[in-house]
């Protein structure tokens, strides 16, 4: 069953970008020292791959689906037009004098098969051209499995129950109700004998396996246009290596940070392709699918947190410096107003921790807009959620979908119940930290919270190695009662220094990568530290946010 999963992910690899990191990978598990991989737009001479092993030289040309007559001979770009490169001008101009003297090997790579009709042109060829320092062969999509599985998948590495777990993962891709369980016991198991290895290459052959898992994945799910999945199996990825690297203390450690680096493009490339799809029908009006109106405004809430953490990642200081981006923090954040501006569902959370994905915009248009778009999306969501639970809609407290659907259909007066709320508490905060009194004077005198709590959460940094653990993280932290004080208590208490400085030795923030506490928020449904967005408003004075705005980035 592996094989057969593993020979249609290979099949379906692009030449650029997959198909070639893909075997760069495998050459360099298997003892191969790979010296290139041309860059778009240099002059290759037919060469798509260098490596050497021993004292010999290999020269890979790799091309994508099955060798035909057309791409054995039909153009500049063919297979023969490339070894023919190689042989006439590669070996004798352009290739080092230091492996003149060495055996070379033309190696044609393809995630496909050699078709019968051009099979005698290639057997012809090799004969031809082979000689006592040239060695003409061929890897072909069955011998790629084959590496793939000795490789990233034998049973050292990949034992029966990770196959099992990852059969199950790729299978129930198709449920709209799906859940990370397989995938995430597989990664957990990863990450567990990462802990015991004592050697380098040990460790190596584990990260690579798992990478190629993450790749089988997520490209199976982009394939089926699951992109919010493939996003949350990097984010999954993502969260499980930094909860490994900050409990080692391997932040110096070279080896460890480039894997990071790997998981990092491979979360960018979900997200852009999740951001292509968008873009098709980000300005139609009701462009996004409705079956019922709980879904629908479920479905909006999660595409505005997975957009919003994006334009935090894409906020970050040098990530267009690290990494090759195809999209901004503008650009995400462009998008997500062309979806909000043309569907409803945006602006009436269904569930009170909805509150999370709030922070989430608002924290983001603090660092790439002004604090007047804040105000105006403060103010809006105000306006919008009242006017729900005016018609008995509450943003309810437990986050069941049937009880929602009750809420939605009046078939449950839901008022008695709302006791607290992190939502408000979220919106009352914002109304302080942007100065708008006669919001939160307004949200104060609403009824329905007469007799509720409006609070917010926060946590220590000393608790941080408990966020990565499921079963401990609703454990951390204190809960802060935002309307037992006078306002402006609330806000001296929210904007005390001390708990900045703290925030400042979460790991996340101190070497440079906070996205990850904003993945750890919506991956465990806990609001997001709000230490994120008060340092901001602390960074800056009352005078300077009132006459120019605010537009710093981090």
């Amino acid at each position: 069953m592996i094989e057969l999963i593993l020979e249609e992910y290979i099949a379906s690899l692009k030449e650029k970008d997959e198909l070639d990191i893909l075997l760069s990978d495998l050459l360099k598990l298997d003892g191969y020292t790979v010296k290139n991989l041309p860059k778009t737009g240099e002059r290759q001479y037919g060469v798509d791959l260098l490596a050497e092993k021993g004292e010999e030289l290999y020269l890979y040309v790799i091309k994508q689906g099955d060798l035909t007559r057309k791409t054995w001979d039909g153009d500049k770009n063919s297979v023969r037009q490339s070894f023919s490169e190689i042989v006439d001008v590669y070996l004798d101009t352009m290739m080092d004098s230091s492996y003149k003297r060495r055996q070379k090997n033309i190696v044609f790579v393809t995630n496909g098969i050699i078709q019968d009709a051009v099979r005698p042109n290639w057997e012809g060829y090799k004969k031809s051209n082979n000689r006592k320092d040239v060695d003409i062969s061929s890897i072909l999509l069955p011998d790629l499995v084959n590496l793939v599985l000795q490789e990233g998948f034998n049973e050292t590495l990949f034992s029966k129950n990770k196959r099992s777990e990852l059969r199950k993962c790729l299978y129930y891709l198709d449920e709209s109700d799906y859940k990370l369980d397989f995938f995430e016991s597989i990664i957990n198991k990863y990450f567990e004998e990462l802990e015991e290895v004592t050697t380098d290459k040990k460790m190596n052959k584990i990260f690579s396996s798992l990478q190629m898992v993450l790749s089988l994945v997520t490209h199976t799910a982009n394939e089926k246009q699951r992109y919010r999945i493939s996003i949350k199996f990097t984010e999954y990825v993502l969260i499980s290596m930094w909860s490994y690297i900050q409990k080692n203390n391997l932040f110096e450690k070279r080896c460890e940070v480039l894997w990071l680096n790997k998981f990092i493009e491979m979360y960018i490339d979900s997200n852009e392709k999740f951001m292509d799809n968008l873009t098709t029908f980000s300005t139609n009006r009701n462009g996004l699918p409705s079956y019922n109106p709980v879904e629908y405004r479920v479905l909006c809430f999660d595409i505005l947190g997975h957009l919003s953490v994006y334009a935090a990642f894409l906020s970050t200081e040098n990530s267009s410096e690290i990494f090759d981006l195809k999209y901004s923090a503008g650009d995400a954040i462009n998008l997500l107003f062309n979806l909000m501006n043309n569907n409803y569902g945006f602006y009436y959370p269904v569930y009170d921790n909805d509150g999370i994905e709030l922070s989430l915009l608002f924290y983001v248009i603090l660092l790439q807009r002004n604090i007047t778009d804040v105000e105006m999306l403060v103010e809006i969501y105000i306006q919008h959620i009242l006017v729900f639970i005016r018609n008995g809609k509450y943003p309810i407290l437990e986050r069941q979908y049937n009880l929602a659907m009750d809420i939605e259909f009046q078939e449950i007066d839901y008022s008695k119940r709302y006791s607290a709320s992190f939502l408000w508490g979220i919106l009352f905060e914002w109304t302080l930290l942007t100065e708008r009194d006669d919001l939160a004077k307004s949200i104060l005198a609403f009824d329905f919270l007469s007799e509720s709590t409006i609070q917010n959460w926060n946590c220590s940094s000393k608790e941080e190695s408990n966020l990565y653990i499921k079963n401990e993280i609703f454990n951390q932290g204190y809960t802060d009662i935002l309307n037992e004080l006078e306002p402006i208590e609330t806000k001296k208490m929210i904007l005390d220094t001390s708990k900045i400085a703290d925030f400042n030795h979460f790991s996340f923030i101190e070497y440079s990568f906070p996205t990850i506490g904003l993945m750890i928020s919506r991956k465990y449904r806990m609001p997001v530290i709000p230490s994120y967005w008060r340092k901001e408003f602390i960074h800056i004075g009352k005078n300077e946010r009132v006459k120019k705005g605010y537009d710093k980035r981090i």
